[in-house]
């Protein structure tokens, strides 16, 4: 085992498994980010089909017939997904490997001395998890008087394990998003403008929305014992748009984004704010 190794020179002669091989750190890195008991963990950087769960969505719309709520909603949905994801980057096999007997492990020739290494068949560079709540948490509504409303939060992280560098790169992404929509149907009699085309609803859609997202970027050194931060970033984001329906085939627009981003390291970046305004007119051709 490489607790034997701890804090000895490596001897290949006597057939262990250092410390920093990627066949002791990937399943020490999948038992401390699933959960699962150590001593149990599969070997195996390649999970088989028992191992890997299901990801999950779940929507409800029931809320609506509670009660009086039918009187102020047209519609309304809560919901909650979970979504992950394993993945091996590059790895290449070793030409040398010899079966132990079971398939996952064997040993390799240590170019120098000539001695077999215990080893799995592979040698990878990298593993990933990756995980997150798209969302946690979403609402979406519709009152009875054409007023749409979201609201969703969002959590996830990224974590990357680089088994040649001994590091472990982990990314969060928080992110909470609120909407708002409303249409104005025949907005040209609002106007008092004449001329509507037959079967056309000159319709006036406005939505805004609002959102704020933190990122945040760790490494964490295993063989040194430390963590640091590498990056990270706060933004705040602000967005309206208005679609006007002037025919069947003409839609007139116009739009103002406005964005907020504030490092939180400030020797990676500088805060910077970014303003996107303007009209576009829309011509479909299609039959």
């Amino acid at each position: 085992s490489s607790t034997a190794y701890a804090g000895k020179p490596y001897d290949p002669t006597i057939g262990g498994v250092q410390q920093a091989s990627s066949d002791v750190l990937i399943p020490a890195f999948l038992a401390a980010y699933t959960g699962k008991d150590v001593e149990k963990i599969k070997t195996s950087p390649f999970p088989s089909l028992a191992q890997i769960l299901p990801n999950w969505r779940v929507t409800y719309d029931g809320l609506v017939k509670i009660g009086n709520l039918s009187n102020i909603f047209r519609s309304l949905t809560l919901t909650h997904a979970y979504q992950c994801t394993y993945s091996v980057g590059s790895f290449a096999s070793y030409l040398n490997w010899v079966d132990g007997g079971n398939g996952d492990y064997g040993f390799t020739l240590d170019e120098l001395t000539g001695k077999p290494i215990p080893s799995s068949p592979y040698n990878i560079s990298s593993v990933a998890i990756t995980e997150k709540f798209a969302p946690l948490l979403g609402v979406n509504a519709t009152l009875k008087n054409n007023l749409s409303v979201n609201l969703e939060y969002r959590d996830g992280r990224t974590l990357t394990l680089n088994t040649a560098a001994g590091q472990l790169v982990e990314a969060c992404q928080r992110a909470i998003t609120v909407g708002a929509g409303y249409k104005i149907a025949k907005f040209n009699t609002v106007l008092k403008m004449k001329g509507s085309q037959k079967g056309v609803s000159n319709d006036l859609t406005l939505n805004a929305d609002f959102s704020f997202q933190n990122n945040q970027t760790l490494i964490r050194k295993m063989q040194e014992g430390t963590n640091q931060a590498t990056a990270g970033t706060q933004s705040m984001a602000i967005n309206f748009t208005a679609s006007y329906v002037l025919s069947k085939r003409l839609t007139l627009s116009a739009y103002f984004d406005h964005q907020i981003n504030k490092p939180l390291i400030s020797s990676s970046a500088y805060p910077t704010t970014n303003s996107n305004y303007g009209i576009s007119v829309n011509l479909s051709l299609a039959q």
